[in-house]
């Protein structure tokens, strides 16, 4: 019986890409081999992948016992152990959150049901997987709560639907302005035209937060560090895992990914616009950020995780070359 509900559960897939489970054993790979060059320990953080489908959902490498699941054994393609239950997550997920055990669980749907391709569809896995990682770094949660934004909220709903003024006329304008001038330091060349960029970046980043009271400052800051700096995460892992010019492609292509994901960012800050995108502009931002500080910082990522869950203390202390 076992056998069969496996096969009905992973056999889930599309005819545009590689089935999921493969897919997983590749986000896996790539976490161990290219992750901790990125992020040092990012190959040891626990990756429990919940696999929503629309009738079941099976679990890959469950970090507890999923009480509630049916064992299925171990995956070839993963080597995870599996487990199943009837869906209770939305098909179309691409989340992380405390699912199963109270841990840190990827919860995604099928590359069908989130419209990606393998390669995009792998990206989304890591970013959620840089999530995991930043849900278990010590002090994460105190310094959560610490943002006093969440008042009674204990689901951690109010980081998707936090009160932001997106719409508000001055401060569309002031991030519209931030962005662009993200968007000039990122192309600048290298010495004074990057040092002036750098500066002007700066000051209008201090402007378009100086429009905020000091909970939705914190509120932006926090998105920068969460969700952008993910984003980048992306992008710089499939950077480290393309294949060299010359080399035949493969699927999935992590290279023409890599090249799409920072033409998609670099159109996102030059066309900015917070009121219809909302807490999604904070990705490019962020990932914006931390593309630029990879060239004014080469140790930022060694304080990332010491700094507030704010990318202030790394912007205005990174020279500005």
């Amino acid at each position: 019986m076992f056998a069969a509900i496996a096969a009905l559960a992973l056999g889930l897939q599309t005819v545009r890409t590689a089935p999921a489970p493969v897919l997983i054993a590749r986000a896996r790979a790539i976490a161990r081999q290219a992750g901790d060059d990125l992020w040092p320990g990012f190959s040891r953080v626990p990756f429990p992948v919940l696999l929503v489908g629309e009738a079941r959902e099976v679990l890959f490498c469950p970090a507890g016992p999923a009480r509630g699941f049916v064992p299925l054994g171990r995956d070839p393609a993963t080597r995870c152990a599996l487990k199943v239950r009837k869906t209770r997550h939305d098909p179309a997920s691409r989340a992380t959150f405390m699912a199963v055990d109270g841990v840190p669980t990827v919860v995604i749907g099928l590359p069908a049901r989130t419209d990606a391709n393998g390669a995009a569809w792998v990206a989304t896995l890591l970013h959620e997987h840089f999530h995991q990682m930043q849900m278990r770094a010590p002090g994460y949660w105190r310094a959560l709560a610490a943002l006093d934004l969440g008042s009674a909220d204990q689901s951690g709903a109010w980081m998707l639907h936090y009160p932001f003024p997106y719409e508000r006329a001055d401060v569309a304008a002031g991030f519209a302005a931030y962005a662009r001038t993200l968007a000039r330091a990122l192309q600048a060349e290298d010495g004074a035209a990057l040092a002036h960029a750098v500066r002007a970046w700066r000051a209008a980043r201090r402007a378009a937060f100086a429009r905020l009271d000091a909970p939705q400052r914190r509120y932006g800051e926090f998105q920068l560090w969460q969700e952008g700096v993910a984003r980048y995460s992306e992008i710089a892992l499939a950077e480290a895992v393309a294949a060299p010019a010359g080399h035949r492609r493969t699927a999935p292509d992590f290279g023409a990914l890599a090249l799409n994901l920072r033409a998609r960012l670099l159109d996102s800050l030059q066309h900015f616009d917070m009121a219809a995108h909302r807490r999604v502009s904070f990705y490019a931002l962020g990932a914006g950020e931390a593309l630029l500080l990879d060239r004014l910082s080469s140790d930022w990522r060694s304080r990332y995780f010491h700094s507030g869950l704010s990318l202030a203390p790394l912007v205005y202390g990174a020279p500005s070359r």
